[in-house]
């Protein structure tokens, strides 16, 4: 089977895994903090906070900025429910904003239409590894007073203008899962900052709401674990060569569909796409994972249903138009792109592509 994701396991993270079973110590350790310092190194931040989860990573930012009943929160639609249910799990409103549709991420125009003072926070998602056009966002943010929260859950190593995606708002969060560009073999999340405080309040709130020893707020527990730390570092090493990999990988892909009725991903002139997902757009979805699944190649769809066309949105806060996202819901299909694929792999998924595409009606 090739699969969207293949988890990276080597002899080196199993050696740390066992010294951290040795170690006696598995939470929130000296590889947590080590993981920490390189990993707002490598972002180019002064502050990186390992928790949980990337979910949990977006809860404790709102919980922290204060984003509670009576704000809302500008997300786009066009992405995994956790970007807006985090907010709504604090009492804000989702504000769903339509998408670029070639990019796939947050439109800035669409966002000006809506923002106005109750807006307390935007939440542009670096979609699939292509970062979102962060500028005007930012320049919106200032004007109506609001953060700018980078969901890079996607994007591990993503630059916009020259700059690491996740370092360019006022925050920005990192999903841990194994099918990112960098995982661990579980959960986690990183969460990006400069301003010291809310750094210092994050690490509170994760920690049930200790501040040197004493309990200074109400908090959770959403602390991050040492096998965690030591595979997230490993993966940190590899990451610019793996990122390398996969858009080579995708290069290969774009220039074998070069000739076929599909859209193939594209990469903005501002932009260094890192393909967390190869992710294409055509009206033969359904015909090219039924014959790539009959080649024993995985395939995903992301997103069949955007956040404001679910029930359980449309019921506590209405049905918002948002077209592009719809017509993008229709069409999209990713292909595996991960860097440990084969030579081979690569061309079994392009046969069967071309396959498809060449016998669809």
């Amino acid at each position: 089977m090739i699969r969207l994701a293949e988890p990276y396991i080597s002899d080196e993270i199993k050696e740390k895994i066992l010294e951290v079973i040795d170690s006696k110590q598995y939470v929130d350790g000296r590889y947590t903090r080590e993981f920490e310092e390189r990993f707002a190194n490598y972002i180019g931040v002064k502050h990186a906070v390992a928790v949980s989860s990337g979910t949990s990573a977006l809860f404790l930012i709102l919980r922290a900025l204060g984003i509670g009943r009576g704000d809302k929160v500008a997300v786009p639609s066009f992405t995994f429910i956790a970007t807006a249910s985090q907010a709504v799990e604090l009492g804000a409103e989702p504000v769903f904003i339509d998408v670029d549709p070639e990019t796939m991420t947050l439109d800035p125009y669409d966002l000006e239409k809506k923002m106005d003072p109750t807006v307390k926070a935007i939440i542009p998602v670096h979609l699939f590894g292509h970062p979102a056009d962060l500028d005007p966002v930012i320049e919106l943010a200032e004007k109506y007073g609001a953060y700018v929260i980078e969901d890079a859950a996607q994007a591990h190593g993503a630059r916009y203008k020259g700059k690491r995606v996740g370092g360019i708002g006022h925050v920005g969060y990192f999903s841990l899962y194994p099918s990112k560009n960098m995982g661990v073999y579980g959960e986690g999340g990183v969460i990006t900052t400069d301003d010291e405080e809310l750094a210092q309040r994050i690490r509170s709130l994760k920690n049930h709401g200790i501040r040197n020893g004493e309990f200074v707020m109400f908090g959770y527990n959403m602390k991050f674990n040492e096998i965690g730390a030591v595979v997230a570092l490993e993966q940190l090493r590899l990451l610019e060569s793996w990122n390398k990999k996969r858009r080579e990988n995708a290069s290969i892909y774009t220039e074998a569909f070069r000739d076929l009725d599909i859209e193939t991903p594209i990469e903005r002139e501002w932009a260094y796409h890192v393909y967390n997902l190869y992710t294409l757009k055509t009206g033969s979805r359904d015909r090219i994972r039924k014959v790539l699944m009959e080649r024993g190649v995985a395939t995903g769809v992301y997103y069949d249903r955007p956040i404001h066309t679910l029930e359980i949105v449309r019921e506590r806060f209405g049905y918002t138009r948002l077209p592009i996202t719809e017509d993008l819901a229709k069409k999209v299909i990713s292909l595996p792109v991960h860097p440990l694929l084969t030579g081979d792999d690569l061309e079994t998924v392009i046969k069967g592509v071309r396959e498809a595409l060449q016998t669809s009606p």
